[in-house]
């Protein structure tokens, strides 16, 4: 079976919180009966802290009709009035997880998120969940597992907003199976750009619903979400294995996500020293008895790099476990440098919240709330190994880097119709 896809290079991001702030009622002649904040330092940071730009005033909605009437003030604003001059822009900020200042709005109007209500209602029948934008995907997943449910897919980091994440994408290792969680949504609740507040699917203002998901806040601010959910697995076996080769470490990555009905989660990352294998193993919970070389690779490339592959799949069974035959069956077809491939159960709601201990860990040493100049980028396949040579020689290699590297393989046709989330022409990315 022959497939398309791309690599996606990405880095973890994480949660930062609102300060308190101070209530000012703007005036009825500049914004109408719309209630605002003073700016806090909070509304001019994100979790990239590359670009800080400080709003004149900040929102924290109620509800989709207290953001209308701010759009709608707005947009009946002429060009030269007072209310055009006072806010310039607007931008929506959900857990603050931006790198590079993209919910922020310089000389403009901050409209927090997280302050729209978060209830999570599952519908009779579980087939769905309603979900607040305010909402962590972690309190989703708290409250869809009390009914036995979950989302089908993921971001690594579950403590982000619904909304944020579906204004950009959501991508995590189920995305080769079920699409990012863009791909998963049944319905949207959007606050448009003029003040109205808009129900649309994929045959109900289909073209605002497409335009949004993924939209970067572009066409409106989404207030709801109807997330399609399954049966939950109580377990999950996670497998890690290492490479010393990009080729046999990306060609068993594509053999994975060619198996769907076998596996349910692939992702992967580079091991560039002593640092980043001890990192990437705090919230793996067995002992990885593997001791990598990184001298010279011996061909005059620089330093030695090693590979992680990792893939999980569900377990329904409380005993006698068919994810271990499969995680047999499929382990005898990678290519890894044996005997390195460790297997682990855990818990699901454990695994799906891995990165928490990560940002623990990072939090205990200062390095939680530093900069953060990461990027995410889809790579065609063809061009997969002549990118990750090109960050070998650009950036990793200078000084002691620490960043992760992230690599895996995503189906482009899971990807679906929307306008703003380009993807290179091709039907495998990295």
């Amino acid at each position: 079976m022959a497939l398309k896809a791309v690599y996606l290079y990405a880095a973890i991001v994480a949660l930062l919180l609102c300060s308190s702030a101070n209530f000012i009622q703007s005036p009825s002649d500049v914004f109408g009966p719309v209630a605002l904040l003073e700016p806090t330092p909070s509304a001019a940071r994100d979790f990239g802290a590359v670009v800080s730009e400080a709003p004149v005033a900040v929102m924290r909605p109620g509800s989709a009709a207290d953001i209308a009437r701010l759009l709608g003030a707005l947009s009946s604003a002429g060009p030269g009035s007072r209310a055009r001059a006072a806010a310039a822009a607007v931008a929506a900020r959900g857990a603050g997880h931006s790198l590079h200042g993209q919910a922020q709005a310089r000389g403009g109007i901050v409209v927090e998120t997280r302050a729209l209500p978060r209830a999570v209602q599952v519908a009779d029948g579980g087939a769905y969940a309603d979900v607040g934008a305010g909402a962590l995907w972690v309190e989703v997943l708290e409250e869809c597992l009390r009914a036995g449910l979950a989302p089908r897919s993921w971001t690594d980091y579950l403590y982000l907003t619904v909304g944020g994440t579906l204004s950009n994408g959501g991508i995590s290792g189920q995305a080769f199976k079920h699409g990012p969680q863009i791909s998963n949504v049944l319905e949207l609740e959007v606050v448009t750009g003029t003040g109205e507040v808009v129900t649309c699917s994929p045959t109900r203002s289909p073209e605002l619903f497409f335009a949004v998901l993924g939209g970067l806040g572009q066409f409106g601010i989404i207030t709801r979400a109807r997330i399609p959910l399954q049966v939950a697995p109580p377990k999950v076996r996670w497998v890690r294995a290492f490479y010393d080769s990009f080729e046999s470490f990306t060609r068993d990555q594509e053999l994975l996500v060619s198996m769907p009905e076998l596996v349910d989660y692939v992702e992967g990352f580079m091991v560039l020293n002593e640092h980043s294998l001890l990192s990437s193993s705090v919230a793996f919970p067995v002992e990885v008895n593997f001791a990598p070389d990184f001298g010279s690779d011996g061909g005059g490339g620089g330093k030695k790099v090693y590979y992680c592959l990792e893939f999980a799949v569900h377990d329904f069974r409380q005993q006698d476990s068919a994810a271990d035959h499969v995680v047999e069956l499929v382990s005898g077809k990678l290519s890894f440098l044996r005997p390195h491939a460790y297997s682990v159960e855990v818990a699901y709601f454990d695994f799906l919240n891995r990165v928490r201990m990560e940002e623990e860990s990072l939090r205990s040493r200062g390095l939680w709330d530093v900069p953060h100049p990461w990027l995410n980028v889809f790579v065609p396949r063809h061009g997969a190994a002549r990118f990750k040579d090109l960050l070998m020689d650009t950036v990793i290699t200078r000084g002691d880097f620490e960043g992760a590297v992230l690599v895996y393989p995503l189906l482009t046709d899971r990807c679906g119709p929307y306008p703003l989330k380009k993807i290179p022409a091709s039907s495998m990315l990295n």
